[in-house]
């Protein structure tokens, strides 16, 4: 049986999805409501996006759409986490398998800062800013969901690292976060505020000047083990 999405009141969304549910979004109808729901969300934005036409755009009824989520509220709160999810796990998994420190951080780099500023991130991160202020709890869902789980997996790619006798990291969360703000330039704030993007070598050069920062403050001098 589906399961529901507790009700939620105007101006408030739930403290936490319980991992259930996200798992049972993943089937083919919920696939097609989450499509919808995202391309809806993300060409008319939050506020004037409705349920009607979330279901006009999956090709579903009302009923069946108000039998997996109550609002318009819950609809939205679950595609965030779905999302985040979905993006954060795709963070370090070349940089996992690669033996060589430098070129491990170099990969990492360059998944986070290709998948931070995609359309769809961006297209989120611009809902949820701009909702934050009548849902606080959606930036905190938001952040849970997505930044933390990549700051967290980021941290659990260095202390292997350091395991291996390739870093000196005493918190390994604290680098993760020192590491993303190094690397990360300003393609993502150049993105969501419209402005000209770039030269792609430019994206480059944060990131090899960024590990070559971060290895010289963590670095030990091996490369590889």
């Amino acid at each position: 049986m589906a399961a529901r999405s507790p009700r939620v009141r105007a101006g408030k969304v739930r403290d936490t999805i319980a991992a259930d549910d996200i798992n049972d979004f993943n089937n083919a109808k919920m696939r097609q409501i989450f499509a919808a729901a995202r391309k809806v969300f993300m060409k008319s934005g939050y506020g004037a996006a409705s349920m009607d036409a979330i279901a006009r755009e999956a090709a579903v009824s009302k009923a069946t759409l108000y039998t997996h989520f109550d609002s318009k509220d819950a609809l939205f709160e679950a595609l965030i986490v779905a999302e985040c999810k979905h993006f954060s796990g795709q963070i370090g998994q070349r940089a996992f398998d690669e033996p060589d420190i430098q070129k491990a951080l170099r990969s990492l780099a360059e998944d986070f800062n290709e998948l931070l500023c995609t359309d769809e991130s961006l297209a989120m991160y611009r809902i949820v800013v701009a909702e934050a202020p009548r849902f606080p709890e959606l930036g905190r869902i938001f952040y849970d969901s997505g930044p933390r789980v990549m700051i967290d997996r980021i941290a659990d790619l260095l202390a292997r690292a350091a395991a291996r006798g390739l870093l000196a990291i005493g918190d390994a969360r604290i680098a993760a976060v020192q590491f993303i703000s190094l690397v990360r330039g300003d393609s993502h704030l150049t993105r969501i505020l419209g402005v000209k993007a770039a030269a792609k070598n430019a994206a480059a050069d944060y990131i090899d000047s960024g590990v070559k920062l971060f290895l010289a403050g963590y670095g030990t001098g091996k490369k590889r083990k």
